[in-house]
C-alpha cells in the first residue's frame, strides 16, 4: 500500500503529471467560472473584410463595413469578446462582374466555447462588381464666383490640363472632362494661381493627379460707344466764328467703368481757335478724355471754322 502511495505521489510530481493537473485545473476554474453564470445576451459591431478581389474588377456598391452581430454566453466570456476576433471575411476568389451575394450566418464567425451566434445585422450583404475603367481626361476650371463689375476673365486653364481618371469603366467611358472643385476669384488681382481639388459626384472615381494647379487671367472689359450728333462748339475765339458742320459722328472705345456713362460735352470734344485770326480755318476736334479712352472714328475729320473781326 505504502509502495503504491509512494508510486501515485512520484508521477504526480513528474512533468506529465504535473501537465496534467494544470489542465484539469483550468478546465475546473473555467467551469466553476462560466457553468454557473445565466448567459447573457450582448450585441457587438463586427468588421467586415474583403479579400482576394481580382484585379480587373472593383466594388461600386460595396456593401457594410461592418455588421452587428447578437451573441449570447456567460457574462465573464462576453464581457472580454473583441469584436475582431468575429470579423466577417468575404471572398471574392473567382468573382465576375455582377452582384455577389453572401448571407452571413454562424459559420462566418468562430467564437469561443460557450458563445452563441442569436441574429446577424444585415444578414444579407451584396457587393456590387464592376470592370475597371481608366482614361486621360482633359480638365474643366469650374469658377466659384464672377469677376468684378467692368471685368471678364480671359483666361482659366489647369496644369496639367489632362488626367487620368480611373473607376467604373462604364461610368469612365461616359465622361467627356472633370472638374475641378469651384475656385474663388480674387477680385484684388488680375492673375492668380491657385491649387484646387478635383470634383466628382461618383465616390468611386479616382485620380492621377488629385490636385491641379489653376491660374485665371483677368482682363478689364472695353466696350465701343457712338455719338451720332454731336454737337461741335469752340473754345478760345478772338472774335465771332461759325462752324460747318456743326455736328459730328465719333466712335469711342474704352474701359465700360468709364464709358458706360459717359456723356460727351463742350469740355470734352470741342473745336480749339487759340491763335486764330478772322478768316476761314480747317480745324481738328480736339478731346479731352482719360488716357484709356481712345477715338477710333470720327466724321468729318476736319470742320471749317470762319472767324470775323470783332
Amino acid at each position: 500500500m505504502n509502495r503504491t502511495l509512494r508510486k501515485v505521489l512520484s508521477w504526480a510530481s513528474g512533468e506529465t503529471g504535473l501537465k496534467i493537473f494544470s489542465l484539469l485545473f483550468a478546465v475546473g476554474l473555467w467551469l466553476f467560472v462560466n457553468a454557473g453564470q445565466k448567459p447573457t445576451e450582448k450585441t457587438l459591431t463586427v468588421p467586415v473584410e474583403v479579400r482576394n478581389l481580382p484585379a480587373d474588377l472593383m466594388t461600386t456598391v460595396p456593401g457594410p463595413g461592418q455588421v452587428e452581430v447578437r451573441v449570447s454566453g456567460p457574462p465573464a466570456l462576453l464581457s472580454t469578446l473583441d469584436p475582431d476576433y468575429l470579423k466577417v471575411v468575404l471572398d471574392l476568389d473567382g468573382a465576375r462582374a455582377g452582384t455577389s451575394t453572401f448571407r452571413l450566418s454562424g459559420a462566418f464567425f468562430n467564437p469561443p466555447r460557450g458563445v452563441r451566434i442569436v441574429r446577424i445585422s444585415p444578414s444579407v450583404v451584396n457587393l456590387k462588381l464592376e470592370a475597371k475603367g481608366e482614361r486621360s481626361l482633359p480638365v474643366a476650371v469650374r469658377l466659384g464666383n464672377k469677376p468684378p463689375p467692368g471685368y471678364k476673365i480671359v483666361r482659366a486653364e489647369a496644369a496639367p490640363n489632362t488626367v487620368k481618371v480611373r473607376g467604373p469603366a462604364t461610368t469612365v467611358n461616359r465622361m467627356t472632362s472633370i472638374e475641378t472643385v469651384p475656385v474663388e476669384i480674387d477680385a484684388s488681382k488680375r492673375q492668380f494661381t491657385r491649387e484646387a481639388r478635383l470634383s466628382a459626384s461618383d465616390e468611386t472615381l479616382t485620380f492621377a493627379p488629385e490636385k491641379v494647379a489653376v491660374t485665371v487671367v483677368l482682363e478689364e472689359e472695353t466696350i465701343d460707344r457712338e455719338f451720332n450728333r454731336l454737337d461741335i462748339r469752340a473754345k478760345n475765339a478772338s472774335g465771332k466764328y461759325t462752324i460747318a458742320p456743326r455736328q459730328a459722328y465719333v466712335k469711342l472705345t474704352g474701359p465700360k467703368r468709364l464709358l458706360g456713362d459717359l456723356q460727351l460735352d463742350p469740355e470734352q470734344a470741342y473745336l480749339d481757335l487759340k491763335g486764330l485770326g478772322p478768316g476761314t480755318h480747317s480745324v481738328r476736334l480736339t478731346f479731352n478724355l482719360p488716357p484709356e479712352v481712345k477715338v477710333v472714328e470720327q466724321k468729318p475729320e476736319r470742320f471749317r471754322v470762319t472767324i470775323s473781326g470783332r
